[in-house]
């Protein structure tokens, strides 16, 4: 068994990229011939990480995608900074959302007007819900106010009654 450097997950002996989070494994820097640890750490840097569904491994160069279940429709975001889900509002002393969920049906499904963050920590993605009215669900199950959640490729959210699948793309 070898552990993955970035998640410290043990994965089988021949497995070049880590199951849980898509990074690159020991034995697949060593497949590459190299010498010394210097020529590790740049054939390391060198190979990208291998995204699959599942993974919570978010490139730098990744956006979120998220495909709401009623209509197919797609919203691309990039996460540079942290970006806020909700809805648009008049309330002059309240900030608006980064993303306005009303053209979905927001208002109608229940969607606060600050619902949810999705914030980078490091190379993964973190989705925290602000204290919504009607509850943020990930794969099913309730988040607490809050409190900060690992998203992973395909991950399905549920604000209020608005469901949404988020790809890494």
């Amino acid at each position: 068994m070898q552990r993955c450097p970035h998640c410290n997950r043990e994965n089988a002996d021949g497995e070049a990229y880590c199951y849980a989070c898509g990074h690159i494994l020991p034995v697949a820097v060593a497949s590459q011939g190299t010498t010394s640890q210097l020529e590790d750490q740049e054939t390391l840097e060198s190979i990208e990480p291998m995204q699959r569904w599942g993974t919570a491994y978010f490139d730098r160069h990744s956006r979120l995608q998220l495909t709401f279940r009623a209509t197919d429709d797609v919203v691309l975001v990039d996460l540079s900074k942290k970006v806020v889900l909700g809805r648009a509002h008049n309330f002059p002393n309240m900030p608006q959302p980064d993303v306005d969920l009303t053209p979905f049906g927001a208002m109608e499904k229940g969607v606060s007007r600050n619902h949810l963050a999705f914030s980078r920590d490091q190379d993964t993605v973190v989705v925290t819900d602000l204290g919504s009215a009607n509850s943020t669900y990930l794969n099913g199950q309730r988040l607490m106010p809050f409190e900060p959640r690992i998203l992973r490729d395909n991950d399905e959210l549920r604000l209020g009654r608005l469901v949404i699948r988020v790809s890494f793309v």
